[in-house]
């Protein structure tokens, strides 16, 4: 691929660059995550897999740097910026053939604080990789190893981190690893990351936003705590469905629903029996929803962040009954995936004037204190699909097992990762360790699943 240097007028040449890099601007979604994350704390995506066998920690690093180096986006790193820059930037070599410090770490006995540490610290992107490897000692099938890995969400979805893990695995296993179907720059022209909004959009942004104003200026219910310390951080805890609600899921869903409305009316019910039981009101509900944007040519293909963001909410008279529940949800879904609606979110970040300082972009997620909570959803809920072949796992003989969760924080203290392997659906729960101790992430998790069997019943 011939290096392209990007002539942004924002953009300052950096003599430290070197030869054979492709600079290549942030998308209005990147920057957006990256100054939230600066200001409120990292969105990092969790990614597990475990095998029964162990792992050689310099075949993994060798097998990182190979995924790198099919990915683009996966060996990048943040060019600095300057205050008065309009754009931030990445560095994108040719490839790679090493790895910085820490990029890989073996370590034996850990516990749930150092998993929530590898989670929750936060990347440098100008020093480090968008992703980085923990491998947990004898934690996984017989006695084999877990493998943690943490995406940097301003470079990559769940989508893309979950192309990034399989890229890694079938490298350790010593398969050949395949380009993306289509490079970066043809990716983003597609997903129109870098234009500005047309004229029907603009008028659709205004008219959802006035249609919607009156819901959002109602702050969502907030999950009750159960539990919880002064520690930042995460608590895990993961299952997967047996073959009874699997089959109900998958292949007999109620008509018009998919399986990610399922998921998602078996979460507002969850908080609305959890507030209730824990004498926490729980009027209005909204969930965020990835929504994820790639065409279907490619919809599992190249590493990147290109997702939507919706938010899906009911009332209390919704919640009267599951399938009342879930016929609100598919109202709302039905909405946002039409193209237009569904990028609605990605767009409104094009509106700030292109010469705006990156110094001035950079306060914009202090929309969040004050009055901006009340645009904060209560929960998180992410569901990757069906993952295509082969199968995540680093040795032939591993049952397919994967796990996954979106970012939760503070005010929306719960996140729900959902990925379907090879006829499995895994669902992992993540919790913000400052609302719920371990045996409140348990029970929420059950009766999450518990929910869940109402709504296909």
């Amino acid at each position: 691929m011939k290096p392209q240097v990007n002539q942004d007028p924002g953009h300052k040449r950096d003599s430290d660059v070197p030869p054979m890099t492709e600079t290549v601007p942030f998308t209005p979604l990147e920057e957006a995550i990256f100054y939230i994350e600066r200001m409120h704390g990292p969105w990092n995506v969790q990614f597990e897999v475990e095998t029964a066998t162990r792992i050689d920690a310099d075949r993994l690093r060798a097998a990182v740097i190979a995924a790198c180096n099919v990915h683009p986006l996966a060996r990048a790193r943040k060019q600095p910026h300057d205050e008065t820059d309009v754009r931030c930037h990445w560095a994108i070599p040719d490839a790679i053939a090493d790895l910085p410090p820490e990029t890989v770490t073996v370590a034996d006995g850990l516990t749930a604080s150092d998993i929530s540490a590898f989670y929750r610290s936060r990347f440098d992107p100008v020093e480090e990789l968008p992703f980085r490897v923990l491998v947990d000692r004898g934690e996984g099938h017989d006695d084999g190893d877990r493998v943690h890995i943490c995406s940097n969400h301003v470079a990559a979805d769940g989508v893309g981190g979950a192309q990034f893990v399989r890229s890694l695995c079938r490298a350790y296993r010593g398969d050949d690893l395949d380009a993306e179907p289509v490079s970066l720059s043809t990716a983003r022209t597609v997903m129109g990351d870098d234009s500005p909004p047309s004229p029907r959009t603009a008028l659709a942004l205004l008219g959802d936003a006035l249609g919607s104003l009156g819901t959002a200026l109602r702050e969502p219910a907030r999950i009750a705590e159960n539990g919880g310390d002064e520690t930042e951080g995460w608590l895990f805890e993961r299952r997967r469905l047996d073959d009874d609600l699997t089959e109900r899921v998958l292949e007999a869903p109620p008509a018009e629903a998919t399986v990610n409305d399922i998921m998602l009316a078996a979460l507002h019910h969850c908080i609305h029996a959890w507030n209730r039981e824990h004498g926490e009101p729980a009027g209005r509900i909204s969930v965020m929803m990835p929504l994820n944007l790639r065409p279907r040519e490619w919809f599992y293909d190249v590493v990147g962040m290109f997702t939507a963001i919706g938010s899906i909410s009911t009332r209390r008279r919704d919640r009267r009954h599951p399938r009342t529940t879930l016929q609100t949800v598919v109202e709302q879904t039905g909405r946002i995936k039409d193209r237009d609606r569904a990028t609605i979110p990605h767009e409104v970040l094009k509106l700030l004037p292109t010469r705006t300082p990156v110094g001035l972009k950079e306060w914009v997620p202090e929309l969040l204190n004050g009055l901006g909570r009340r645009f904060v959803d209560t929960a998180v809920l992410s569901n990757l699909g069906r993952i295509p072949a082969p199968a995540p796992g680093f040795a032939p003989e591993d049952d397919p097992t994967f796990w996954f969760s979106p970012p939760s924080f503070r005010l929306a203290p719960v996140g729900i990762g959902v990925a379907t392997v090879d006829g499995t659906v895994h669902v992992t729960g993540r919790y913000w360790r400052s609302e719920f101790d371990a045996d409140a992430a348990a029970a929420f998790t059950d009766r999450y699943l518990d929910c869940l069997e109402a709504v296909v019943a």
